[in-house]
């Protein structure tokens, strides 16, 4: 879907009033209408998501949580912030229990039947190799699952356990049982894991194995590209396999890591406000320009641009960027802890995360109330190309709004096409060359639209009672995996 002319974008009027009973559409005013239509000609026309992003991605480079890199953005996001003139700029701190990065460069190399080369990293948050590596006789896992380790158990031991993206398939999406699973590998006798879930031309493809809690993983892990992964089982199916390999990693425990917060004050005294975020944390064989650099400078450029052009919201707009949010929206469930006295007062949370192909509207989870609120801006998002809604569940706990969602807070996620991001996404090719600033642009300028209405309409969403949230999750098929996850304290 193309932008038909920012003319549209600054002409579009908006339609009258539902009639549907209960009005959940947002209130727009006269006034609100003007400053949607200013703050989305800023955006598109002189927006600065582009260079925050070519800064993050080429300048500081991979932000892996609690990395050096990682503490760099942060003070580049608050002196950003504060150079803009933002209120309250401020770093949140929590603790994660292990920082990791790579410290010396992975080999591998297949063994028997004959010797060649793997094209292995190691996985995030694994421990070392011990000196000289790990060698033994590889087993393929046809599941991830506890019950399906134990049935195995016998050829597990003293073996190096192989996966790939058809174990998974068969092992659910229940993050705190898969984890179970890995944890219990060791105890079985595994010598080593190695994940079979990257790309094409054998680049490895990173998931991270931290517990979604920042833990080590108690198993030394590697992962490979897709070429190497098909070649394993292919040898698999006619006989033994034997491979060796080796890398060593930095790990620091017990890590104080910073979310980056600032505000632009609401003209009211309510205490409401509405927050608008992405995680600045990403892996490291790429630099994360895609996943999260797309909406880490999507959120320093709305800033930009409602600055830029002298608006003030009815609530406060509340700019945060997450980290640990790869090892498991670490950073985002501390946050919701730290606030959970305040999260009543907060009328939406709209996060970015899906890079930089155009948009097509936003992920909604379920809540008829929320595509209700949206029809008031329909116009002015139309001509964005981005006034569509979907109610997908399969990225429901796969980013920062999640830990909002579940304390019944309106929450979105903006929609965009996922086929490029996801050939790029935790891999070397995630770098800067491949954002598209027009579909860049066009996505901040949906989010700084959408969550400004939001801030600055005279009417607020109800907040789900959990009894409503858990409803809400059944009907898009969500509610297994945050049960499973709430049972397992992810949250």
């Amino acid at each position: 879907m193309k932008i038909t002319s920012l003319v549209l974008l600054l002409c579009a009027a908006l339609p009258l009033a539902s009639q549907s009973a209960p009005d959940t559409k947002l209130q727009i005013t006269p006034e609100t209408r003007a400053a949607l239509v200013k703050l989305g000609g800023q955006l598109m026309v002189d927006g600065k998501a582009y260079e925050y992003d070519r800064q993050l991605a080429d300048e500081i480079g991979p932000r892996l949580t609690g990395s050096d890199n990682y503490v760099k953005a942060t003070e580049y996001a608050k002196s950003e912030f504060t150079r803009l003139g933002l209120s309250n700029v401020h770093f949140e701190p929590w603790t994660i229990p292990a920082t990791w990065e790579p410290e010396k460069v992975a080999t591998g190399r297949i063994i028997k039947p004959h010797e060649q080369r793997l094209h292995i990293e190691s996985e995030g948050w694994s421990p070392s190799t011990p000196e000289g590596g790990v060698r033994g006789e590889v087993f393929y896992l046809k599941a991830m699952t506890a019950e399906q380790e134990k049935t195995d158990a016998e050829s597990i031991k003293d073996k190096i356990v192989f996966v790939d993206g058809e174990t998974f398939a068969n092992s659910g999406r229940n993050f705190g049982k898969l984890f179970d699973a890995l944890s219990q590998l060791k105890g079985l006798g595994a010598r080593a894991l190695i994940l079979g879930l990257g790309a094409a031309n054998n680049t490895p493809s990173m998931i991270g194995l931290t517990n979604f809690d920042g833990e080590l993983s108690n198993i030394v892990a590697g992962n490979l590209g897709r070429e190497d992964t098909l070649l394993r089982r292919r040898m698999l199916a006619h006989g033994p396999v034997e491979v060796e390999f080796s890398f060593k990693n930095k790990i620091r425990m017990n890590v104080s890591v910073n979310n980056v917060v600032a505000e632009i004050p609401g003209s009211d005294q309510s205490g409401e406000f509405i927050v608008i975020g992405g995680h600045l944390d990403s892996w490291n064989p790429g630099t994360g320009a895609e996943d999260n650099g797309t909406g880490a400078a999507s959120v320093l450029a709305i800033a930009e641009a409602i600055k830029a052009s002298g608006l003030t919201p009815r609530r406060t707009i509340r700019f945060v960027l997450f980290g640990g949010e790869e090892e498991g929206l670490i950073g985002s469930v501390h946050y919701a802890r730290d606030h959970v006295a305040e999260m009543d007062k907060c009328a939406g949370v709209f996060i970015t995360d899906t890079g930089s192909e155009q948009p097509l509207g936003w992920y909604i989870f379920g809540r008829a109330d929320e595509k209700q609120a949206l029809t008031a801006i329909d116009p002015l998002l139309s001509s964005l190309g981005a006034a569509q809604t979907t109610d997908n569940g399969r990225f429901t706990f796969s980013t920062d709004h999640g830990p909002f969602l579940i304390h019944g807070v309106p929450s979105f996620v903006l929609w965009t096409p996922l086929d490029k991001y996801f050939d790029l996404h935790h891999k070397a090719s995630d770098t800067f060359d491949k954002v598209n600033q027009r579909d860049l642009n066009l996505g901040a300028a949906v989010v700084g639209i959408t969550a400004y209405a939001f801030a600055d309409s005279a009417t607020m969403l109800k907040h789900y009672t959990n009894d409503e949230m858990e409803k809400q999750l059944k009907e898009i098929k969500a509610y297994e995996e945050y049960k499973d996850m709430a049972d397992h304290k992810l949250f």
